[in-house]
């Protein structure tokens, strides 16, 4: 009920502040005037030379684009289908990640994006290699039922579906969590996974 009573909410750090965006329909057509069909690695690495901080490229779902953001400086790659709503077909990022583990563990941060919906998901995603998630669905949702207590309440419900689950798996520390703590399926990764 709290967020029907909410007053509309809007992009403040877009409109207004973006060139010819100043109100939510010029949204629309800003946004997809951002999104550039001809983005080549090139082009990536000139946006890492004038960006000059730390460097994060999301939407990796394949083994070389991982080798080719890893080569052009990535400070961490993000294993992420966009939650699938870029392309139907795309394979979930679970089922990509150990591919992408193979090719680049150690050599920047592999974190992985799309799916997660629980503390067991976070424990997945770690046991077959990722750094960290990100847990953005899980977030708005709390956002949205109760406001910043709501977000509050969902990390601590994901925490402890981490920390019971892997206390039945034999586990008292995040460190300790590797690939024996699931049964994964021989053909889990399908024919295309590439052997790296």
């Amino acid at each position: 009920m709290g967020m029907a009573r909410t007053p509309r909410r809007t992009f403040r750090n877009i409109v207004g502040h973006a060139r010819n965006v100043g109100d939510l329909a010029s949204l629309s057509t800003w946004a997809n005037e951002q999104f550039d069909p001809k983005l080549d690695w090139p082009k990536v690495e000139r946006i890492r030379d004038k960006w000059g901080g730390k460097f994060v490229i999301k939407g990796i779902l394949d083994p070389e684009d991982a080798r080719l953001a890893v080569k052009c400086g990535a400070d961490a790659i993000v294993v992420s289908n966009h939650g699938g709503r870029q392309l139907d077909g795309a394979l979930s990022s679970i089922r990509v990640l150990p591919s992408i583990v193979r090719a680049v563990k150690g050599q920047t941060e592999i974190w992985l994006d799309s799916g997660i919906r629980s503390g067991q998901d976070v424990l997945k995603a770690i046991a077959l290699g990722a750094d960290a998630t990100m847990i953005g669905r899980a977030y708005v949702h709390g956002l949205g039922a109760m406001g910043e207590a709501g977000v509050l309440r969902s990390l601590e419900v994901i925490a402890k579906e981490m920390d019971f689950t892997m206390a039945l798996c034999g586990r008292r520390d995040i460190k300790t969590v590797d690939r024996d703590i699931l049964l994964v399926p021989k053909d889990f990764e399908g024919d295309w996974a590439e052997n790296a």
